[in-house]
């Protein structure tokens, strides 16, 4: 580019990389922005003691998105296969092809004999979504590479996967209730429907939520660790001449001005500003001087809509280091594992009792808080993870190095802060889960274990600055404030502001790294129009 047009990206998350690498790569002067002294936003790899553990996702899902990137960008790395598991109780499968939803259909049925017949419509159900992600999934997304300059691909390929394309998104549309109202229709037992919906996100569409069999297919794991991604791209973004400034918290943003203000009061001025961070500062640290009066209305609407709108549910994680040899992880249940111990499923333990405990916190003894929270995680269902068991070279030889998360509620973390007893609450917390995980699926660990510490939701959000420590966005459970319709998410990188977009797991719902990646190439594509139309 003769004329090089100045690009700030706020947020060094996966979403700001990949924009950055991108725009860098076009010859744009990038300037991205990090708070923390790192980069990588939720996406991170740290170590203990020789043990290496992911702070982000347990694994990454291409989702026919992140691979093409990386492909379209000239990064290359070696990507380990990811197996999942599903157990509950002593019952537990590897998921290897969409053919072993009849060995979940088994299981379920073992489990509940009574309700076979519930059963049969909802594996069938399951299958028919996972099939419409097929055809999602079907071949590399077509936005990325050259293929619309072979016109052998679009004939005998693109056209007729278009025309697949078109219907699986008709059919989704059919499915976009919450996944535990369309459940209902199907069965009367709750702990069947507990146990299929428990660790997704509440009121998750159901398209997204029964069709994510097919996805546990798509899941990778990048050699040396997740963060390892975020590494290769922020690489990119300096070999092309892009600068990255770490701990520089934007505190202002003067859209009129074109410009955002750090917390020492240093400023930098852009011709495009791509916010690639949590959504909620990038409004509360918004300066409207100087916008015209319909812009400023439009900015305060929007302001209003993201401000009232909450995150997603957060996560508890603990982190073990193991005196016990892979091997006997491998036996049980491998990698990356869903594990629900109890067939009960959590019920009205996590939605009536859960808000109550929230609205009437100070009504409660210590002891009525911890009786609900052993119910919480007895009941519950957890993602574990061995990265060990992906790559041996992230543990010392013969130990394991096992993360444990579920769903958990910001609110209850910050009611207990407040109170005064937050670390004898994450203790109490970490001991009922080791316990749990000890007398069931691993049993005895207690005696083998070298070290433990976790991390909650206050932690996400002291760390990452993600609001109400949310780890995929914007929550179902009220009206998303962004747009969260595939065929309308090149829409959703757009704000009210002029030259001001956004990018990232705030801009689009359901998020996750792919979605994160796809919008920051949406953006990219949106800017090299507008610099297009400049240059006219």
């Amino acid at each position: 580019m003769n004329n090089r047009e100045k690009v700030v990206i706020v947020g060094a998350g996966m979403a700001g990389a990949t924009a950055s690498a991108y725009l860098a790569k076009s010859g744009y002067e990038v300037l991205l922005l990090e708070k923390n002294n790192r980069t990588g936003g939720l996406l991170g790899t740290f170590e203990k003691e020789g043990f290496s553990f992911d702070s982000g996702p347990r694994a990454l899902v291409n989702s026919r998105i992140v691979k093409p990137v990386l492909k379209e960008l000239g990064i290359e790395w070696n990507f380990l296969p990811n197996q999942i598991s599903i157990g509950i109780e002593d019952q537990l499968f590897q998921v290897k092809s969409i053919k072993d939803l009849e060995e979940y259909k088994r299981i379920l049925i073992e489990l509940y004999p009574q309700d076979q017949q519930d059963i049969d419509k909802i594996i069938k159900s399951i299958n028919d979504l996972s099939e419409y992600t097929r055809v999602l999934y079907e071949f590399d997304n077509p936005y990325f590479g050259d293929a619309f300059s072979d016109k052998q691909y679009v004939v005998k390929k693109l056209l007729p996967w278009t025309f697949k394309f078109l219907k699986s998104l008709r059919k989704f549309d059919q499915f976009n209730m919450p996944m535990e109202e369309y459940l209902s229709g199907l069965t009367k037992n709750q702990s069947i429907i507990d146990i299929l919906i428990q660790h997704f996100f509440k009121k998750t569409p159901t398209y997204f939520a029964l069709g994510y069999f097919y996805v546990y297919l798509d899941y990778f794991y990048p050699q040396g660790g997740t963060s390892v991604l975020k590494d290769l791209m922020v690489k990119k973004v300096e070999q092309w001449g892009g600068k990255i400034e770490l701990n520089k918290q934007v505190t202002r943003v003067v859209p009129s001005a074109a410009k955002v203000v750090d917390a020492e009061g240093r400023e930098y001025h852009y011709d495009h500003l791509i916010w690639a961070a949590d959504l909620k500062t990038l409004y509360l640290n918004l300066d409207p001087i100087g916008l015209e009066d319909m812009t400023t209305a439009r900015v305060e609407s929007e302001k209003d809509r993201i401000l009232a709108s909450k995150g997603s549910e957060s996560v508890f994680i603990m982190c073990l280091g193991v005196n016990r040899p892979p091997s006997y992880f491998k036996e049980r249940g491998g990698e990356h594992f869903f594990y629900t111990p109890s067939r009960k499923g959590l019920g009205e333990v996590n939605h009536s009792l859960r808000l109550h405990l929230i609205e009437h916190f100070d009504e409660y003894s210590k002891a009525e808080v911890l009786h609900w929270l052993d119910q919480y995680l007895d009941l519950n269902t957890y993602e574990i993870s061995i990265p060990v068991l992906r790559d041996p070279a992230l543990a010392p030889q013969g130990q394991t190095g096992v993360m444990a998360s579920c769903l958990f509620d910001y609110e209850v973390m910050k009611k207990v802060e407040a109170a005064g007893w937050y670390d004898e609450f994450k203790e109490h917390i970490e001991n009922r889960v080791l316990s749990l995980l000890s007398s069931s699926i691993y049993e005895g660990l207690s005696k083998d274990i070298l070290f433990k510490f976790s991390s909650t939701p206050l932690t996400i959000n002291k760390f990452s600055g993600s609001s109400e420590g949310a780890i995929t966005g914007w929550s179902f459970e009220t009206e998303p404030p962004v747009v969260y319709k595939l065929t309308d998410m090149s829409k959703t990188v757009f704000t009210a502001m002029p030259n001001v977009y956004k990018a990232g797991q705030w801009a689009y719902v359901p998020a996750g790294v792919p979605i994160a990646m796809l919008t920051a190439w949406h953006v990219y594509q949106k800017i090299i129009k507008q610099s297009k139309r400049k240059r006219k």
